[in-house]
């Protein structure tokens, strides 16, 4: 949800790293100390598979109200991580996350 992202990109802490070859973010959460890796999966522009190993974007659950074709996501490089909202027809990554 974009709550969840919320808490990842204010609480968490962002390590850039490389788990098992695979280069992406380890984020640890400031309040309990768990951990997920997003690895840096690129995404789809028609056919073809952009920036993978250098970048990542992964959709949230939550729409965006004004506009519900849209939804939020996180963009990240080894420089940082921002939050955007943009069309939902877009070949990003989808992270599960079990509760």
């Amino acid at each position: 949800t974009k709550a969840e992202q919320d808490e990842l990109s204010y609480k968490g802490t962002w390590t850039w790293t490389t788990q098992n070859g695979v280069k992406g973010y380890k984020v640890t959460s400031k309040s309990n100390g768990n951990s997920i890796f997003l690895p840096a999966a690129g995404y789809r522009d028609d056919s073809s598979l952009v920036d993978a190993g250098s970048n990542g974007l992964y959709w949230s659950s939550s729409l965006y109200t004004n506009f519900s074709c849209f939804a939020y996501y996180l963009d990240f490089d080894s420089s940082g991580v921002v939050r955007y909202r943009y069309d939902r027809s877009y070949g990003q990554s989808v992270r599960p996350v079990c509760p």
